[in-house]
């Protein structure tokens, strides 16, 4: 439980420095920064007692939501929020070993997976909103 109440308030503290960083920012190379930075947190964990086989993994998965990000942010922003909610499903399948057998602190998976679907969803709405309101602009 304390992890999902963790989860909840840094997924808040999260939306709201990237609206206050906004005013410097672009809305989408924060939400690519953070998809950059949440690929690669299971790397470092996988360096920790894992075998080669998991760091070759976790690592192809971190490069992907790397390529994601830069798509995303030279293309579609949504690409960028649909890789933070992929990150949140790939944040389940780490739980206890569900499927992903990397050794992770166990309270990580449900804390990340919190943040990763309330920010993920909270830039779909805002890049989906964007994409509207450019499409409304010029019509």
């Amino acid at each position: 439980m304390t992890e999902t109440i963790s989860g909840i308030v840094t997924a808040v503290v999260i939306i709201i420095l990237s609206r206050v960083l906004s005013k410097y920012f672009s809305t989408r190379l924060i939400a690519a920064t953070i998809l950059v930075a949440i690929g690669f947190i299971y790397v470092g964990f996988s360096l920790k007692d894992n075998p080669p086989g998991l760091i070759i993994l976790e690592v192809a998965i971190a490069m992907g939501l790397y390529f994601l990000a830069l798509i995303g942010y030279s293309r579609n922003g949504v690409i960028i929020a649909c890789g933070i909610i992929f990150h949140g499903v790939w944040d389940i399948l780490h739980h206890n070993g569900f499927v992903v057998k990397t050794d992770v602190p166990l309270y990580w998976p449900t804390f990340c997976f919190i943040i990763d679907i309330i920010d993920g969803f909270y830039f779909l709405f805002i890049f989906r909103n964007e994409k509207n309101t450019t499409l409304a602009h010029y019509n």
